[in-house]
């Protein structure tokens, strides 16, 4: 029997989100997928896919395991979280974080490289297969040594704080969290913003060069509005990934014990971030919106058919030539 407090609904809640989450990442993966190794679209659609498939598998573990054990408040087949399943989740879950956020960085650069510096050549299929050959083993390596290669101290899925938590030994410090965690977090949220910052800033300059060619102040507002909206989806595709490794380090010291209920935010964060990607190709993107009706799937239609912020330009030159048609592509997550 389930007794319904605050921490029960936040684990409800939890779970809807995450399931949320869940779907809209099914639904993407296969027509970027399609795009991807069937269509040989944009070399950008194997780092995405690569991107969304860490996402499910986080989402998942979120859906059937964190948040139901939230709900029933146990690790399941285990006492403590120490036990076997808390472990391997979250061994899982660095592994995904790991390779995610390595891949937020390929997909910052490749952006930047490609629509500032205008330079597909760099981050053609070939080049991008070779990087992730190296990626795949190097986050299997960097999981190992911070779950099982160091004294102190791995990472678990933790309900009582209803998100995740490090398996602290007194006296040891945290070596994956200042030598792996830390330093890798702090490096992709860097790199990303300022990726980031750098195309808008280029789209803009892009849009003053073309600027006396509008007539009228309608034109204008669109251009404008169009601006606005690259930079939110910049926005919101890196927000919630810096979000949530900062307040995982920032709740524990400010908040304590006080306050556990504050630490959904957490794992709400880190759902929101496995779903950021797949959320912006679902609205946006119309190549694969036209791969779901396809499959028979006709939702978004109302987006489908409005004005593309950018229609199904990937190699990122007419970016810079006409930033009216800029794809929303570049707004790919990481």
């Amino acid at each position: 029997m389930v007794a319904w407090t605050l921490k029960t609904f936040l684990g409800c809640g939890l779970g809807l989100l995450s399931l949320a989450g869940l779907i809209v990442n099914l639904l993407v993966v296969i027509p970027v997928f399609r795009l991807a190794f069937v269509q040989n679209k944009s070399p950008i659609y194997v780092i995405s896919f690569i991107n969304i498939a860490t996402d499910i598998v986080n989402v998942l573990m979120s859906t059937f395991y964190l948040a139901p054990s939230i709900i029933f408040e146990t690790y399941f087949f285990t006492e403590d979280k120490t036990g076997t399943i808390p472990k391997l989740m979250g061994s899982t879950f660095m592994f995904c974080w790991y390779l995610g956020s390595m891949t937020q960085i390929v997909m910052a650069v490749n952006r930047f490289i490609v629509i500032c510096l205008r330079r597909s050549d760099l981050f053609n299929r070939s080049n991008i297969c070779k990087i992730f050959c190296i990626l795949i083993p190097l986050s299997a390596f960097l999981m190992y040594m911070a779950q099982y290669g160091t004294p102190c101290c791995f990472f678990v899925f933790d309900h009582v704080v209803l998100s995740y938590s490090y398996y602290q030994i007194e006296g040891l410090d945290n070596y994956p969290n200042m030598f792996i965690d830390l330093p890798l977090n702090t490096a992709t949220s860097v790199i990303a913003t300022f990726c980031y910052a750098m195309i808008v800033w280029t789209v803009r300059q892009s849009t003053k060069g073309i600027a006396a060619s509008l007539t009228t102040q309608h034109n204008r507002k669109s251009r404008k509005n169009r601006e606005v909206t690259y930079a939110m989806q910049f926005c919101f595709i890196s927000m919630f990934y810096t979000f949530s490794w900062i307040t995982f380090r920032v709740f524990p010291v400010a908040i304590g014990n006080r306050g556990l209920e504050w630490f959904i935010c957490i794992s709400a964060g880190v759902t929101i971030n496995s779903s950021a990607n797949a959320l912006v190709y679902l609205i946006s993107n119309q190549e694969v919106m036209r791969n779901l009706k396809s499959s028979g799937l006709s939702i978004f239609t109302r987006a489908s058919n409005s004005s593309d912020v950018g229609n199904n330009s990937t190699d990122g030159h007419s970016v810079v030539r006409h930033s009216h048609n800029t794809t929303t592509n570049t707004a790919s997550k990481y």
